[in-house]
């Protein structure tokens, strides 16, 4: 079945002979109680390539398919346009000691209570978990519906706030505890080398960077400087095109997987741009500059927005694009071959046929040119496989937005405030409801996704930073950061806990029947503890205690587990930090 979706990784799949529908509604839950079918929800994204292929060999496979249409009502989403519906399968998974990214693949019963969730998408085990599931419902329904109810009352207390905690006094001991268990973490065990695949968390570098402004630590204030000199001179990012690739396949960082994203390379602006505040390292600078100029080259769309990411549609072993020989080098640059290969990092004592991956080195872009860069890039647009997720997401946008205008003052240059600016005005005009409510993004011109959290809160942000970042102070911009806070607490806040949900408390979710709260940092900032961090923001600029009180319990419910946490709650880390700034301040 064919629906109208602008989701990339969902016409991936079309073809492939299931019968997917794009959610759950009542005419499907009756048709399953009448034909005796559970229920399959598969959730991947397109910007990850090793979700994709392994999703597109998992429904290529004729049994799967077969076992699928035969047995199962199937749902597909995208994590893009269904952020909810991927928080509760993450924490599914989490459930099932599965720390991977996806793709999610849940059994669902009819009462929408999930069975399994799990990641791995190879045919042969797919077919044995679906086999098995298929053989209980026909001989041993109630151990079905057992595991179901379990793994229901496991859900329904993971990822999620049960109650407030208590007011109490919160020093800098928690957070330095926090900071100096990170450390030990990253610096003092083979942690970080043995993750594979490797996925630099710009965020949490981030959270280190502004707490080393505060609290003064020669040997974390090393380390960081030694891993920001470690992925800016790596392979995983581009120094043909600027910008951060999203993952390697370990912290070595030599085999980059060739996929940008528009929220991981807007959240490496901040941080190298803080970076370079911190360190006054030149080197920095020019890594924020050149992941700027990414974005503008590759990202930014005629009318205004910014695309989702860019990715390859072909597999790493077909890649070649993002690969130069000694041999290509030569009859690009006859003359200047051996600089431009050592400018890249490259052996030109090498094969001159093989092909090797470029990373920028501290001479760089001093021996090369703008000409001979604009020519290396050239030769890539010269081959096919490159795909670029055209949907303009509001909260991505968001980010690049705050991103920009705090790196404006960090770099001094007032262009960036500019860009922020009209990013901003581009989400009002055509990311908005004339109710003022934000969609997610808006679909093929003709159906649109209400906003999640996300959006908003990285919205607010955004709004905000402009705001502060601007000595004008302009009005407007603090009128639409007020009406926005003030929505988000009327339509999402849950007064029972002091937090926010996901999406509005009104909406229903649409398979699984929870209702998430976004609190756990996992490799991007919580909506939740962004949400902390506007409303403690905008007490400073306000003055108004109730900004201020929220934010608080959000933090008092967080705080006591910052401590076991690791880089897990980076995010809420910072907005410790923060909160610890202001009441320190005297009154």
């Amino acid at each position: 079945m064919m629906f109208n979706t602008c989701s990339p990784y969902i016409k991936l799949l079309f073809d492939k002979g299931i019968d997917w529908y794009p959610y759950l509604d009542q005419k499907l839950i009756e048709r399953a109680e009448k034909e005796d079918k559970l229920i399959f929800q598969h959730i991947g994204y397109i910007s990850n390539m090793k979700v994709r292929e392994m999703a597109e060999r998992l429904f290529s496979d004729p049994r799967v398919i077969n076992i699928l249409n035969d047995n199962f009502i199937c749902i597909v989403e995208d994590k893009e346009s269904s952020p909810e519906s991927y928080l509760i399968a993450l924490d599914l998974l989490f459930l099932n000691q599965d720390f991977s990214f996806g793709p999610m693949n849940l059994f669902v019963m009819p009462d929408r209570k999930p069975i399994i969730c799990f990641s791995d998408c190879n045919p042969e085990y797919f077919l044995e978990v679906a086999g098995s599931i298929v053989d209980a419902k026909k001989n041993k329904k109630y151990l079905l519906k057992q595991l179901s109810e379990e793994l229901s009352k496991s859900a329904l207390n993971t990822g999620i706030i049960t109650e407030k905690v208590s007011p109490s006094t919160i020093s800098s001991k928690i957070l330095d505890t926090y900071i100096h268990q990170w450390y030990n973490g990253i610096a003092e065990n083979d942690f970080i080398y043995q993750i594979t695949p490797f996925t630099p968390n710009p965020s949490t570098l981030l959270t280190i960077v502004e707490y080393l402004k505060f609290y003064k630590d020669k040997t974390i204030s090393d380390k960081i400087e030694s891993m920001l000199d470690h992925l800016q001179f790596s392979s995983v990012f581009d120094p043909i095109g600027g910008g951060f690739f999203k993952q390697a396949k370990d912290y070595s960082c030599k085999d980059p997987s060739f996929e940008k994203t528009l929220e991981d390379n807007a959240h490496f602006i901040n941080l190298y741009a803080n970076a370079y505040n911190y360190f006054k390292k030149e080197s920095y600078k020019i890594t924020s500059w050149m992941t700027y100029k990414f974005i503008q080259d590759e990202l930014a769309t005629q009318s205004g927005g910014y695309k989702s990411s860019t990715t390859i549609t072909s597999s790493l072993d077909e890649v070649n694009y993002y690969k130069y020989s000694i041999n290509e080098l030569m009859i690009m640059f006859p003359e200047r071959y051996i600089d431009v290969a050592i400018a890249l990092n490259l052996d030109p004592l090498a094969d001159k046929h093989l092909k090797q991956i470029p990373a920028r080195t501290s001479r760089t872009y001093s021996i090369l040119s703008e000409d001979e860069i604009e020519k290396l890039k050239i030769r890539r647009t010269e081959h096919i496989g490159y795909f670029a997720d055209r949907r303009e997401i509001t909260s991505y946008m968001s980010q690049l937005a705050e991103s920009l205008a705090s790196s404006s003052l960090m770099l001094n240059d007032r262009s960036l405030y500019e860009t922020a600016l009209n990013i901003v005005r581009y989400i009002i005009t055509n990311n908005s409801h004339s109710d003022g409510r934000l969609y997610r993004y808006c679909c093929c011109n003709k159906s649109n996704i209400p906003g999640y959290l996300s959006d908003y809160a990285d919205f607010i942000a955004a709004l905000i930073e402009l705001y502060k970042s601007d000595n004008c102070k302009n009005q407007r911009l603090f009128d639409y950061a007020k009406k926005y806070i003030d929505f988000v607490i009327t339509h999402f806040y849950k007064p029972e806990n002091g937090m926010f949900n996901k999406s509005e408390c009104s909406i229903e979710p649409n398979t699984i029947p929870f209702k998430r709260e976004s609190n756990i940092d996992f490799l991007k900032p919580s909506a939740n503890s962004i949400m902390a961090g506007n409303l403690l923001s905008f007490y400073e600029i306000t003055g108004d205690k109730e900004y201020f009180k929220i934010a608080e319990q959000q933090i008092m419910n967080i705080a006591p587990n910052l401590h076991s946490s690791g880089p897990m709650l980076s995010s809420w880390a910072h907005k410790v930090l923060k909160y610890l700034n202001i009441i320190d301040q005297p009154t």
